[in-house]
């Protein structure tokens, strides 16, 4: 297993190395961490084997001259440069982006480059495959495209840190980080990091370590609710969502979490159903046997779709789901979405008292079925 791109940057820090580098570099995609390391480590290859300065350049508002003339401009002190650039999307459409390839093609001194950086944090900082500017740039120089990763390969990633650092990280324990944390390898790594310190002096980061360290997320809290609420736990369920509205999350904010996860084990366990409830375990064995037969987007894609988000979280879904029963689930989420309704337009008492007795009467209901 390894992180995608990885071995494609590899490849390049080598070329470089070699001396063949590339006039243009465009690294993008939406793991930003890896977005940024790369880019980082492009620029900073090209600097040792040219010689050559690193500008850093925000394209914001900035016109293809002004982005170019860092790699353009005689310098006192080395004749190559190298410019490293964030925000310059809106330069690859229409005449901006002629002017930057032409400028690429005739401007870029030997040894020069540019490293274009897209992390998509933002709209103008996405990078549209379809137009004239990326197909120009794919033709001239290198592209990276650095996505979220699998979890199995951002386990193994996290193992590689704690072993580096002369600890082992169990299978449960990067279960949890990639339980609590989700795939964001930035975020990963500083927690990884804060329990590599915490862990000092030791051989291992247990799962004890990490529950301790890392605080769970609002959507992990939101899920702690629902399973106390499939226990008939009322008074678990009414804790934590006090626990939530006091740290900031608001009411309405809990509930629409709330009806995200129910459809979502609806969801799991329809699909699981019409597949013929293949049994499973771990996350590999959900990837091989329930994978293969549950069509990707079947509930319209996106973040409603328990087919289309992140692969560790559908597994978790799925695994919740078995124990669920299709017809509950149904009137579990009527009763959800008119408790949202009766929120947002004030027909019954505030979001705050709607959440809490819709809480009461699920765990009500719950008991009874039990």
């Amino acid at each position: 297993m390894a992180i995608e791109g990885a071995r494609e940057l590899a490849a390049e820090l080598k070329a470089i190395e070699q001396g063949k580098g590339r006039p243009v570099y465009l690294v993008f995609g939406s793991e930003s961490y890896l977005v940024r390391e790369s880019a980082d480590a492009l620029a900073a290859a090209l600097g040792r084997a040219t010689g050559a300065d690193v500008a850093r350049v925000d394209a914001t508002g900035k016109s293809v001259e002004a982005v170019l003339e860092p790699v353009t401009a005689l310098s006192l002190f080395s004749s190559a440069q190298i410019a490293l650039v964030r925000n310059f999307a809106h330069l690859l459409t229409g005449d901006d982006a002629d002017r930057l390839l032409h400028g690429i093609d005739v401007g870029v001194g030997e040894g020069s480059a540019l490293v274009l950086v897209a992390t998509g944090a933002t709209p103008a900082d996405k990078i549209d495959k379809r137009v004239k500017g990326y197909k120009g740039l794919a033709k001239r120089g290198v592209v990276l495209e650095m996505n979220t990763q699998k979890p199995e390969d951002l386990a193994d990633w996290m193992r590689r840190k704690a072993t580096d650092a002369g600890l082992k990280l169990p299978a449960n324990a990067s279960e949890l980080l990639l339980a609590r944390v989700g795939p964001d390898m930035g975020l990963l790594k500083g927690e990884l990091d804060k329990a590599i310190l915490f862990c000092h002096g030791r051989d291992r980061i247990d799962v004890s370590d990490l529950e301790m360290l890392v605080g769970k997320s609002r959507e992990d809290a939101v899920w702690d609710v629902t399973e106390a609420v499939s226990r008939g736990d009322a008074r678990g369920a009414l804790t934590i969502l006090e626990d939530l509205v006091t740290t900031g999350t608001f009411p309405l904010v809990v509930l629409a979490l709330l009806v995200r996860q129910t459809r979502h084990l609806l969801q799991a366990r329809l699909l699981w159903d019409a597949a013929g409830n293949p049994p499973f375990g771990d996350m590999r064995s959900f990837q091989s046997r329930v994978g293969p037969r549950v069509p990707k987007g079947a509930f319209g894609g996106g973040p409603d779709d328990v087919t289309t988000i992140h692969p560790f979280a559908s597994y978790k879904r799925f695994e919740a789901a078995r124990e669920q029963d299709a017809r509950e689930l149904r009137d579990q989420l009527s009763r959800l979405r008119r408790a949202d309704r009766d929120a947002k337009t004030g027909a019954a008492a505030g979001a705050h008292e709607v959440v809490q007795e819709l809480l009461l009467d699920l765990a009500a209901r719950a008991r009874n079925v039990a």
